[in-house]
């Protein structure tokens, strides 16, 4: 493999182990700043180095970027929102950082994150080309055809995941019957997926969006297996999400785990 000055910034979920497999593949060597108690620890397998980073010090994760010798770093896996918001466990520099911004919104609190890490002339670089078999096309069905019903959900609740989206609330939306039962916050996909089965009694649909001008580099949406096992566990009726920007995680998998529970999963 040849040497690169390639990093990784990784999160929570199957996407950072995702980037890596595809890094190997490519003979690209990658230091991967890990975050202790967050990030998966097969980052260790895939990696050519490791750096673990306690959650929310940032200070101690710029230090360690400007030694390591990388010149461009991606961006991936899930740190839940609502930990920055408590203020809690954060350094010196995270607070400086926070305090500079017009608001706490996720895009606003990445985007500060980026400012620090091209300021320490690292680049971020988009992950799409490392993924790109996660971002499927439109028009792509997992599982068995959803009947009309659940069509027109799917539809409805798309729509609608896109209006918050683009206000950047959150990317997920919960709906049953044309109705909206829940709408993601700050307490993330899961929360918001377990909340509106509880207030619709199943038989809901999952509606998942981009923002409108998505930066490939934040947030993208991502669909694993954990959340289609969930929905389904929780007497949901079908997912949408929209096709060619959202990372379906393991789409080999993903088909099989719908075909196999009869849950549709469609892209949009």
């Amino acid at each position: 493999m040849q040497e690169s000055k390639l990093g990784l910034l990784a999160g929570a979920g199957e996407l950072p182990l995702e980037f890596l497999k595809s890094a190997q593949e490519k003979g690209i060597k990658v230091t991967t700043f890990a975050i202790t108690g967050i990030t998966n620890r097969k980052v260790e397998e895939l990696s050519e180095r490791v750096i673990w980073i306690k959650p929310i010090k940032l200070g101690r994760f710029l230090k360690e970027l400007k030694k390591s010798g990388v010149k461009e770093i991606a961006v991936l896996g899930k740190v839940e929102h609502r930990e920055a918001l408590k203020l809690r466990n954060l350094d010196l520099t995270a607070f400086k950082l926070i305090a500079t911004l017009k608001d706490l919104k996720p895009e606003s609190l990445i985007k500060g994150v980026f400012r620090e890490i091209e300021k320490a002339g690292v680049r971020v670089i988009s992950p799409e080309p490392f993924l790109k078999h996660l971002l499927i096309p439109p028009g792509t069905l997992f599982g068995p055809e959803p009947d009309e019903e659940i069509l027109r959900d799917m539809k409805i609740g798309m729509e609608i995941a896109k209006k918050i989206a683009e206000m950047d609330i959150g990317q997920t939306v919960v709906i049953k019957k044309g109705t909206v039962i829940a709408v993601e916050g700050v307490e993330g996909t899961d929360r918001c997926i377990e909340r509106g089965a509880e207030l619709s009694s199943g038989g809901f649909v999952v509606c998942k969006a981009a923002r409108p001008n998505q930066d490939m580099r934040i947030d993208v949406p991502t669909v694993g297996e954990k959340t289609v096992k969930l929905i389904k566990e929780l007497g949901g009726k079908g997912i949408a999400v929209e096709g060619s920007r959202t990372f379906i995680v393991t789409p080999d998998k993903i088909g099989e785990l719908c075909q196999r529970q009869k849950l549709p999963l469609l892209t949009l």
